[in-house]
């Protein structure tokens, strides 16, 4: 109940406040309102992608049902909006089965996480390397992108593969005590692991395309090239810098300023796009599992 009514009020604060930041209404006149509609379509898409990732993920501890797995997902977004980094995401998933074991369906939350953010950094630096090799005139902008930003993404993503290997690797010698959850690692099989990382990259492009329609809306033009090239930029640089709630939504609208600002001046715009796609894609998805949040048993025993 605390936690149905806290997502609630902390939307409503979110709407509030991007009300008196961004005149909505005046984007809207003379916009295609079919790319609205389409990437409000496109969030069941996204959400449902994510639901089999979760189906697959916990089928070895639980077996559950598409529509079980999706109102778990979608639950687990209600606990995340108000969480640093939407960390409250597991909770939300896990505390919604019955019979698996919480911190190894915790783990294997995580697995599918990681995959998804393995994208996000190889699509990071794919972005970086397009727009340095075919729009250098575009980098000469800023002189900390062109300097720092693929320092960064080689840093985030050699770190990030390096903690995998290790753990992978190391799991039986220095990880016995915790043999019963660090052996979650080891039970997909690469065919397995091979489809999650399938449903990541389709899911990443869902909500990537679902980015390039909001901006088309607003009125945020561009080569399709460049454009699916900044937007993984941004994606990258909201997905590392750590938020807390009350900062989320000012951190996304700030990175995709400063990314398409070079190519697009009218920042409100882009900072109305951002909101957009916020409230598309995790407002209406946290009021969803407002519905299937009460069933969560946060006090049931393993």
């Amino acid at each position: 109940m605390v936690i149905f009514i806290f997502s609630i009020y902390y939307i409503w604060q979110k709407v509030s406040v991007a009300n008196n930041t961004v005149e909505f209404s005046g984007f809207f006149e003379g916009a295609d309102k079919s790319c609205l509609c389409l990437a409000c379509f496109l969030l069941f898409i996204n959400w449902g992608l994510e639901a089999v990732k979760w189906k697959i993920l916990v089928s070895k501890f639980e077996k559950i049902s598409f529509l079980k797995s999706l109102s778990s997902v979608f639950s687990g977004v209600t606990i995340s909006i108000f969480t640093p980094n939407r960390v409250g995401e597991f909770a939300g998933r896990v505390f919604y089965l019955e019979k698996a074991d919480k911190i190894q369906a915790t783990i294997a939350s995580m697995v599918g996480g990681a995959l998804q953010m393995l994208i996000t950094i190889i699509a990071g630096v794919s972005g970086y390397y397009i727009l340095e090799s075919r729009y250098e005139d575009y980098f000469r902008t800023s002189e900390f992108v062109s300097a720092n930003v693929v320092w960064l993404l080689l840093f985030c993503f050699v770190l990030f593969v390096s903690i995998l290997v290790f753990i992978y690797r190391k799991r039986n010698k220095y990880f016995k005590k915790y043999k019963k959850y660090i052996e979650v690692l080891t039970l997909y099989s690469k065919a397995e692991l091979v489809v999650l990382f399938l449903l990541s990259l389709i899911r990443y492009s869902v909500f990537s395309f679902q980015y390039y329609l909001v901006l088309k809306l607003f009125g945020v033009n561009a080569g399709t090239t460049i454009f699916f090239s900044l937007i993984a930029l941004t994606f990258f640089v909201t997905s590392v810098i750590p938020t807390v709630a009350l900062s989320e939504i000012a951190v996304r609208g700030a990175t995709a300023v400063y990314f398409f600002s070079p190519l697009y001046p009218h920042s409100s715009s882009i900072v109305a796009a951002s909101l957009l796609l916020w409230f598309i894609n995790l407002a209406f998805p946290a009021l969803i599992g407002g519905i299937f949040i009460w069933k969560l048993k946060f006090f049931k025993e393993s």
